[in-house]
């Protein structure tokens, strides 16, 4: 009886919360053990209404918007997991030879010595490896790498507004983290798969291969590049823009009308350089994996809200394409109205990457 009253009432402990601050909203996202795997205990995305660099600086504000997030849901504890500041991290893709009896670190520090000016001191450094599927080929590694006096102050700000910190991550890791769980109940599905998180100026895209990453590279792209476009040819402002494509996006003309085949052939040009890079990433994946390719092409974030969007992409692509649903992935008990709000933020979708750190 108890364990079932814990199951109604959500009893279960949570997980560490996985927090990621975007540009407009605050994502915080706790897991709990379900019956068959991680399931979610409580997410929440605000609108912070702030500068970004007022809201990682402030500890006042930032503590007022969580108090404001965690009221929403059933959040347990104040422990996270979240990442630094863009503007604080450089992300590099390293190459560094594979040296008999010689630990992954010391080679990665040797190469980063001798590229970075001004060498290593007083920066944090980490690395994930990349997959490798040929062993007489030099090793890869996504390194990260901070000003540790920038780190520290960082981390102050989080503790002055009441958190604890169990770990810092990077993005492209919580990213992958979480789409190498697609499919996992099912493990006769798809374990190659390819996700591009849309932004506003750049995009990136991560390749996971058997679970393990194999690349992540950030590309030209993004939703300020389609309001441009607009502006130009349908002399619009950004605001009515930015509007018409969430409102009317990219649906058959059937559904929504001329509007719709109009936007489609005004900005199907601007899709182009789009479509070159994930082709190029294709090309670059074959070759590490003996002609092999991706079986799946997930998105998030910014152009994944526009309507029709998918069809559109599948368009483009050879591969198949779908937004990115973590809500498939974990059971919820959020309203269908609740998912269709969440499903394609980008920022919710590395706040869960990053709640799953840790999570068996």
């Amino acid at each position: 009886m108890r364990e079932f009253l814990k199951r109604i009432f959500g009893g279960r402990k949570g997980y560490d919360i996985g927090m990621y601050v975007g540009r407009e909203h605050l994502n915080v996202v706790q897991l709990r053990p379900g019956d068959t795997g991680p399931a979610v205990r409580a997410i929440s995305s605000i609108t912070h209404g702030a500068d970004l660099q007022q809201v990682r600086n402030d500890p006042r504000l930032l503590k007022k918007l969580l108090k404001q997030a965690f009221r929403r849901q059933g959040f347990s504890g104040k422990r996270v997991v979240t990442c630094l500041p863009n503007e604080l991290v450089k992300i590099l893709l390293l190459t560094y030879p594979a040296l008999p009896g010689v630990p992954d670190a010391d080679s990665v520090v040797r190469e980063l010595r001798g590229r970075v000016p001004g060498g290593l001191e007083g920066m944090v450094v980490d690395y994930l490896p990349v997959r490798q599927d040929n062993p007489s080929r030099p090793k890869e590694a996504i390194v990260a790498m901070a000003d540790r006096e920038k780190v520290i102050a960082y981390l102050e700000v989080l503790s002055s507004a009441g958190l604890t910190v169990a770990a810092l991550d990077i993005v492209p890791a919580a990213l992958a983290r979480l789409i190498s769980r697609m499919g996992s109940q099912d493990p006769a599905a798809s374990q190659n798969l390819m996700l591009i998180n849309f932004g506003s100026r750049n995009s990136y895209l991560t390749v996971v291969w058997d679970r393990g990453l194999m690349l992540d590279r950030p590309i030209e792209f993004g939703d300020e590049r389609l309001l441009a476009r607009l502006k130009e040819t349908l002399g619009m402002p950004e605001t009515a823009a930015s509007r018409l494509l969430l409102e009317t996006g990219f649906v058959p003309v059937a559904q929504r009308g001329r509007e719709s085949r109009d936007l489609k052939q005004v900005l199907r040009s601007e899709f182009a350089p789009l479509a070159a890079e994930v082709n190029k990433t294709l090309v670059y994946t074959a070759s590490r994996t003996h002609g092999r390719t991706v079986d799946r092409i997930y998105v998030t974030g910014t152009v994944a809200c526009y309507p029709g969007i998918e069809q559109l992409l599948r368009e483009l692509f050879s591969v198949p394409v779908e937004i990115l649903d973590l809500f498939s992935l974990l059971p919820h008990r959020l309203a269908d109205t609740r998912v269709s709000e969440l499903r394609p933020l980008s920022g919710v979708a590395a706040a869960t990457g990053l709640a799953l750190r840790g999570v068996p």
